[in-house]
């Protein structure tokens, strides 16, 4: 086969994302003009690029998002396409594909294609981070006690194996600014403390830490900072080169309304030798094989499923279109005017009402025991999916409208004013 005919198939082969992207742009680029005069018009066409039901609008963009129609129907084109052909030659048309990806990725999140992992998930990358790490009986980790279990209980289950000492730390409830929150984790660091591990935004309290800050504060004593990031991929705009992480994890199912089982590690080039992955499939450590520069060593986990690893690059390109940064403010609208509400009908805020504080995630503090009853009535009588998380957790995003928060605030009303 020559090259011109290997070019066409290549084409005829990925047409389906390319139309599915093409489409959302034209939709996205003609909002454009219709926002000057309304940005509720702007986010309604944002809103119709998602197949949800009106009759349950989801509202746990924590848990679990929608996909991009543009991303969704990519993966089923794609997934079609290997089931009608999957031999080699068909197949190899997605290594473009997942670099792609990578280079999207990448590119929003100001580092280098070669530090950027596609994994399974958020967890799978913390336990990269956590096993790899070389550490010695007797090294501290330094948590937060409100980090998510696979970036609390992995490292305590590595610990009991060989001799680490863990140390939780506790914030304040009622956090008074950022400076509070840094230093209650500088007066827990040691001469032994190897590791501080901590997840940007937490999921059972909504408060956001200052990373960047603690960063710094950590690295001038030598200490290595893994960050778990599930809460802000997809709804920050992101600077890790400028945040300086050594490693950074999240989930494309979450927040950046991506592919499902497919995951995000960011590994800082200087550090990426000095970690070993948890699987060596086919293919690691060989030499003439490219494909594994990098970060991608900590892919190495034999077959995955290419159609979503290609779908990561469609959703990159939806979250370009819009602009991270007009995302980035969306969201804080969305979660400020659902905060704001929520006092006003007298109910109490686990959550900081302070945006420098807090972030998408907002929870309302529940009678006891009656969170999951709750978040089950406010879904079946008000077609709101929110969780029964720390309270009653709901967490909007860009498909989200303000009749959506109106409406979450009303059955709140009903339920619990």
């Amino acid at each position: 086969m020559n090259s011109s005919q290997s070019r066409r198939q290549f084409l005829q082969g990925s047409a389906a994302i390319f139309l599915t992207a093409a489409a959302s742009h034209t939709k996205l680029n003609n909002a454009q003009s219709i926002s000057s005069s309304s940005e509720e018009n702007y986010w309604s066409i944002v809103r119709s690029q998602f197949a949800f039901d009106e009759s349950a609008v989801p509202m746990n963009a924590a848990n679990l998002c929608p996909s991009f129609r543009s991303v969704s129907e990519a993966v089923t084109a794609l997934t079609y396409d290997i089931d009608r052909d999957c031999s080699f030659n068909n197949r190899a048309k997605f290594n473009a594909l997942v670099e792609e990806s990578r280079a999207a990725v990448a590119n929003q999140l100001n580092v280098s294609r070669d530090e950027v992992a596609l994994v399974r998930n958020t967890s799978e990358a913390n336990n990269i981070i956590n096993n790899g790490l070389a550490l010695e009986s007797g090294d501290e980790v330094i948590l937060w006690d409100q980090n998510h279990p696979t970036n609390n209980i992995a490292w305590d289950v590595r610990a009991s194996r060989y001799g680490l000492n863990i140390k939780k730390v506790a914030t304040s409830a009622d956090p008074v600014n950022a400076q509070e929150l840094i230093d209650t984790f500088v007066s827990h660091f040691s001469n032994r403390t190897r590791v501080l591990s901590l997840t940007h935004v937490s999921n059972v309290s909504g408060i956001k830490l200052p990373i960047k800050e603690l960063v710094e504060a950590a690295h001038s004593r030598n200490i290595y900072v893994h960050v778990d990031g599930a809460q802000v991929w997809g709804a920050m705009a992101l600077d890790l080169r400028d945040s300086n992480v050594d490693s950074f994890s999240a989930s494309a199912h979450k927040w950046f309304m991506g592919p499902k089982e497919v995951g995000l590690l960011y590994v800082k080039e200087s550090n990426i030798d000095r970690i070993w992955p948890n699987i060596v499939a086919p293919g690691w450590g060989d030499e003439v094989d490219t494909a594994l520069k990098g970060a991608r060593k900590f892919e190495s986990l034999g077959q995955r499923d290419d159609s979503a690893l290609a779908g990561i690059g469609i959703a990159a390109h939806q979250h370009d279109l819009i602009g991270t940064e007009r995302v980035e403010g969306r969201v804080v609208s969305l979660s400020q005017r659902l905060k704001e509400g929520i006092t006003e009908l007298g109910l109490e805020l686990v959550t900081p009402m302070d945006p420098k504080l807090s972030y998408g995630v907002c929870i309302t503090r529940a009678p006891t025991g009656q969170g999951g009853t709750i978040t089950d009535l406010l879904y079946r009588d008000h077609g709101i999916a929110g969780a029964a998380t720390g309270g009653i957790r709901l967490c909007p995003t860009i498909y989200n409208t303000q009749d959506h928060i109106d409406r979450a605030i009303a059955g709140l009303k009903k339920l619990m004013a």
